[in-house]
C-alpha cells in the first residue's frame, strides 16, 4: 500500500521545470501502472492528476476533486451537521459562522474549511483564518493575467453574481493557463472559489474568501 501526501508538490513549487515534471510523472507511472506488488495507491494534493492536452498522464487512478468529488464529498471538510454540533457545544453563533465559512456545496452537502472552524472554536471570534495563511500576492499573480476580462469576472463575483466557466480544458497545473476558464478552475481547486456542477458556475463562497 502506497500513501503519498501532496503528490502535486512538484507542479506547485517547480512550476517552470517541465522536464522535472515529466520525469516525475514517468516515475509514478512506472511505479504503479500494471505492477503486481501494488494493492492500493492513495495520493492526496490540491491539483487533480496532471493532463497533457486532453489525456491524463497517469490514467490508473480514480480521481476525486473540488470539481467532481463523487461519493467522497462528505470527507472534503466539516459537514454542516458537524459544525452545528460544534457550535451547540461551544455556544457559537451558527448563522454568523455560516456567513463567514459556508458556501462550498459538494453533491448537495455544505462543506466548511476545518482550519477556519477549529480556529473559531479555539479563539471565539470570526475572522479570515485560512486566507491568513496565504499572501494576496499569490492570488494576484493569477488575476493579473486578466485573460478575456478575468478581473471583471472577479468583480462580478464580489457582487454576488455567479460566473459560468468551462472546467474541461484545464491541464491540472499552475502554469498552463491560457484562458479565463483555466484560471478560475485553478482557483476552485485552490479553494478560493466554489463550483456548482449543476449550472457550471463559480462564485466567491463566503466572507472569509471575499
Amino acid at each position: 500500500m502506497f500513501v503519498i501526501d501532496e503528490w502535486d508538490r512538484v507542479f506547485r513549487f517547480a512550476n517552470g521545470r517541465e522536464d522535472m515534471q515529466k520525469e516525475y510523472l514517468d516515475f509514478l507511472r512506472g511505479l504503479f501502472k500494471g505492477q503486481d506488488y501494488v494493492d492500493l495507491a492513495y495520493m492526496t494534493g490540491i491539483l487533480p492528476i496532471k493532463k497533457y492536452r486532453e489525456h491524463s498522464a497517469i490514467n490508473m487512478f480514480d480521481e476525486f476533486s473540488m470539481i467532481d468529488p463523487a461519493d467522497l464529498a462528505g470527507f472534503f471538510g466539516f459537514t454542516a451537521k458537524e459544525v452545528q454540533e460544534l457550535c451547540r457545544q461551544r455556544e457559537i453563533d451558527f448563522p454568523e459562522l455560516q456567513k463567514w465559512y459556508d458556501g462550498y456545496v459538494l453533491n448537495g452537502l455544505h462543506m466548511y474549511n476545518p482550519k477556519s472552524v477549529v480556529d473559531v472554536v479555539r479563539r471565539g471570534r470570526f475572522r479570515s483564518y485560512w486566507t491568513g495563511t496565504e499572501t494576496y500576492e499569490a492570488l494576484e499573480v493569477y488575476i493579473d493575467l486578466n485573460f478575456d476580462g478575468l478581473k471583471e469576472a472577479v468583480i462580478h463575483m464580489l457582487g454576488n453574481v455567479p460566473y459560468e466557466i468551462n472546467t474541461r480544458k484545464f491541464q491540472n497545473d499552475m502554469t498552463t493557463l491560457k484562458t479565463k476558464d483555466d484560471v478560475l478552475t485553478l482557483l476552485v481547486h485552490l479553494g478560493y472559489l466554489a463550483y456548482d456542477e449543476s449550472c457550471g458556475k463559480v462564485r466567491i463562497p463566503n466572507l472569509e474568501i471575499a
